[in-house]
């Protein structure tokens, strides 16, 4: 199947001067070219058409509630799709194979498409926003807790040091560890005794 194009070339005016247009001559000629009758039968016919497949293809986004899962009847679906764009039924007509439209309707179609998309994007990129926003209002709060606790701690340490118990404690913890570290070795020299004095006994 192919798309043809025609160029029609209409002569502005009798005197070849630009900018200059004869209303009268420009009519009669579109007239003898058929162009008039064209664009009439256009009017009045359904000019522009499209197959079930593609349209359901194209134009599902526009009714998804309305297509149960799994339908894939194409002449239905696009029936239900048509009706759900709320279109008169003298703009359409329904083929076996193909659904054909009266001329402008095919770009309604499309700018109804166009706003969909164009809100379903809006709609993603503002949940994308959002969370990210969340995400750093969050990281935000952590830094600001964190930084909280740490000043606490730190007010808490300069009232601390100054208290003679804490005093106290700061001298005798190394002569803690150094008692903790002898008893080790105690303990570990008590052990080592023990292996020395039991040997395995052998059998002849």
């Amino acid at each position: 199947s192919t798309s043809p194009h025609f160029i029609r070339c209409i002569v502005p005016n009798e005197f070849k001067q630009p900018g200059v247009v004869d209303a009268h001559l420009v009519l009669h000629q579109l007239h003898c070219n058929g162009v008039l009758e064209g664009i009439r039968i256009c009017r009045k016919g359904f000019p522009n058409r499209m197959v079930y497949s593609e349209f359901k293809q194209r134009y599902s986004i526009l009714a998804p509630n309305v297509i149960p899962a799994g339908f894939v009847e194409g002449k239905q679906v696009t029936e239900k799709i048509l009706e759900a764009c709320q279109l008169e039924k003298e703009t359409y007509q329904c083929g076996n194979t193909k659904v054909f439209f009266k001329a402008g309707i095919l770009a309604e179609l499309e700018d109804m498409r166009d706003e969909k998309l164009s809100n379903i994007i809006s709609f993603f990129q503002a949940q994308i926003r959002g969370y990210l926003m969340r995400q750093a209002y969050k990281k935000l709060q952590d830094q600001r807790t964190a930084l909280s606790l740490m000043q606490r701690n730190i007010r808490k340490y300069l009232i601390l040091r100054t208290w003679p118990w804490w005093r106290l404690y700061t001298k005798v913890k190394p002569m803690l560890n150094i008692a903790r570290q002898e008893e080790e070795m105690k303990k570990a020299a008590e052990e080592l005794a023990k292996l020395k004095v039991v040997r395995p006994t052998r059998s002849f």
